[in-house]
C-alpha cells in the first residue's frame, strides 16, 4: 500500500513546544490513510488540495519499506504524477504502456490505525500496552524484572524511546536518506524482541496491534503529531470535510 503522510503548519514560534518527538525541532505529522498499489507499482488517488505531504511505500504487514524525502502539494483541480524516487528528474519513463491505477478511477482513502490522524501515541500505542504488556510491565506486577521496564502511562513513551541503548531514537531521529528495505519498524531491536523473546510467546498480538505499531515507528515515533489540541480539534473537522474522498471514517 501507499500510506499518504500530511504535514500540519507549525502553529507558535517557539523551538521545540510542544516536544512532538525525538528531533529537537519535529515537524508535525498526521496519517491521512494509505490506497492499494496495483501489481505494477502503480497508484491512484484524490486527496485535499494545497495540503504538505509525503508518501511511504508499505509491505503487506504495513511496514514501511522507504520513506519519500520531500514534500509535494496539489493545487485544486491539479493532477500530479512521479514515475519514483531515484529516477532522473528530467527523464520520462520507459513506455510500457498505461498503468494499471490508471485505467480505473482513483482508490479511495483507507484511514490509518487508530489515533493515527493525530498522531497520538496515547490513542496508538498506549491502549496496545495496557491490554497486553502492563500486566507484567508495571509496578507491583509480581514479576520484579519486567516490572523495571515500565509500559503504564506515562512512562512507556520514554521506555520504549530509549530501550536497547536508544534504539529506536536513533532509528526515528531527522535524517536525509531513506534506504529502500531499511525503517524504524523493520529495523528495531524492539519489535525483534517482542516477537522472538520466549517470554513473549504466551502474548498474541492482533494484526491490527501491530499495525498501530508500526505506523507509530514509522512516523518517527511522536508523541504527538499536531501542535495544539485546537490543531488537533481543526484537523479532524478538515478531515470531515472530505468524507467522500475516504473508503469510511470512524
Amino acid at each position: 500500500r501507499l500510506r499518504i503522510v500530511g504535514v500540519p503548519p507549525k502553529g507558535q514560534p517557539h523551538m521545540n513546544r510542544p516536544v512532538l518527538g525525538v528531533s529537537r525541532e519535529e515537524t508535525g505529522k498526521y496519517i491521512l490513510g494509505s490506497v492499494p498499489v496495483e501489481a505494477d507499482g502503480s497508484a491512484q488517488v484524490r486527496v485535499p488540495s494545497g495540503v504538505p505531504y509525503f508518501f511511504q511505500a508499505l509491505d503487506a504487514e504495513g511496514r514501511a519499506v522507504q520513506t519519500m524525502r520531500s514534500l509535494t502539494y496539489v493545487q485544486p483541480q491539479q493532477t500530479l504524477s512521479c514515475i519514483g524516487c531515484h529516477e532522473h528528474r528530467d527523464a520520462a519513463p520507459a513506455s510500457r504502456g498505461m498503468p494499471l491505477a490508471a485505467k480505473k478511477p482513483p482508490a479511495k482513502i483507507t484511514p490509518g490505525p487508530a489515533g493515527s490522524l493525530l498522531l497520538r501515541y496515547d490513542l496508538m500505542v498506549q491502549p496496545v500496552l495496557d491490554q497486553h504488556c502492563i500486566g507484567c510491565h508495571a509496578p507491583n506486577s509480581g514479576t520484579p524484572k519486567a516490572a523495571k521496564i515500565a509500559l503504564a502511562s506515562p512512562a512507556s513513551w520514554d521506555t520504549l524511546i530509549g530501550y536497547a541503548d536508544g534504539d529506536l531514537k536513533r532509528l526515528v531521529f531527522e535524517r536525509d536518506a531513506s534506504p529502500v528495505g531499511n525503517g524504524p519498524s523493520l529495523d528495531s531491536k524492539l519489535i525483534r524482541h517482542l516477537q522472538t523473546h520466549p517470554g513473549h510467546k504466551r502474548i498474541k498480538l492482533l494484526a491490527s496491534d501491530w499495525r498501530r505499531i508500526y505506523a507509530w515507528m514509522d512516523t518517527y515515533a511522536h508523541r504527538q503529531g499536531c501542535f495544539s489540541a485546537q490543531q488537533e480539534k481543526d484537523l479532524l473537522a478538515w478531515r470531515e470535510a472530505f468524507r467522500e474522498l475516504f473508503s469510511a471514517l470512524p
